[in-house]
């Protein structure tokens, strides 16, 4: 058995409301689960976070201020391609 984490481009556990993104599985499962959870919870938690930066942006004065474009700079650096997840072997019972 192995235990799959899904974790973020900060190197943080991934937390999505509803969604199982710390799994075990049996070995051979391992490759298909890890290509699972890097498809649609990756890009759901990097585009919530791409969201609140474009909202943070936006509160401190968008395109017009150095401070919102410095903000609106750092939204492209939520992106699920940077997600990891790692793997950690479960010792067999017994």
């Amino acid at each position: 058995m192995i235990q799959l984490r899904l974790i973020d481009e900060n190197g943080y556990t991934v937390t999505l409301p509803g969604v199982e993104t710390v799994v075990t599985v049996a070995d051979d499962r391992a490759d298909e689960t890890e290509a699972l959870l890097r498809a649609e919870p990756a890009e759901a938690h990097a585009a919530l976070w791409r969201q609140v930066a474009r909202e943070n942006a936006e509160e401190l004065g968008g395109e017009s201020t150095s401070n919102g474009r410095n903000a609106l700079a750092k939204v492209a650096q939520h992106d699920a391609r940077n997600y990891r997840v790692t793997r950690t072997p479960i010792p067999a019972k017994g």
